[in-house]
């Protein structure tokens, strides 16, 4: 009976082994060809260039903050060139507002107010980033921008944000995503310092 019990664990740890074996080749092997559903249904996006540029992002996260000033100057230097899309991947194991932000976001964008306030939750981040509860700072910033405040502050924890916020979590999941900002240009993961060779070397 112990002998059995033994080959049972041995014949599941392997196949445990092999399956995550399996899935880290299958990421391995697709890290350098275009993931064409990486832009999902982009639904921040700016421009209607052919060349599409997606980024991955924590609005608490410093390094996003760091790439935000250099990121506009490329957009602005190809415009009508690029396809700029912005997705949700809050890293809420380090950073305790990240969900939160993320979720006056796309509150925003209920209103048509997404960039306004993406661009607003940059420019403040050193402001809100410690707070314990920063959802009033972020109703400020709301009516600030000239949105409907009864609306903002129903809509920031409705289910329809939680679940666009969710979507995109699920993705940076599927594709191994681990860290911000994570950028994609043409469905192919990109280093941010390189972003600018591959649009300048596209054929697009």
């Amino acid at each position: 009976m112990q002998i059995k019990t033994i080959l049972i664990f041995i014949v599941v740890t392997l196949g445990v082994l092999l399956g995550v074996g399996g899935l880290l080749w299958q990421f391995g092997g697709n890290m350098d060809k275009p993931i064409a559903e990486i832009a999902g249904e982009s639904v921040h996006k700016q421009g209607t260039g052919t060349i599409q540029i997606v980024e991955f992002s924590d609005f608490q996260c410093p390094a996003c903050l760091a790439v935000q000033e250099p990121l506009k100057q490329i957009l602005k230097k190809y415009e009508g060139k690029i396809t700029f899309v912005y997705r949700y991947f809050p890293l809420v194991s380090i950073h305790k507002n990240a969900m939160i932000s993320a979720q006056a976001t796309e509150a925003a964008g209920f209103q048509d107010k997404f960039w306004q306030m993406h661009d607003k939750l940059f420019a403040t981040q050193s402001t809100w980033e410690g707070l314990a509860d920063p959802r009033e700072t972020f109703v400020g910033y709301a009516e600030e921008l000239g949105m409907d405040r009864v609306k903002f502050v129903s809509d920031i924890e409705s289910q329809g944000v939680k679940d666009a916020i969710n979507v995109d979590l699920l993705v940076a999941s599927r594709y191994g995503l681990g860290g911000t900002p994570t950028f994609f240009v043409n469905g192919v993961k990109t280093e941010f310092d390189q972003i600018e060779a591959k649009i300048s070397s596209s054929p697009y």
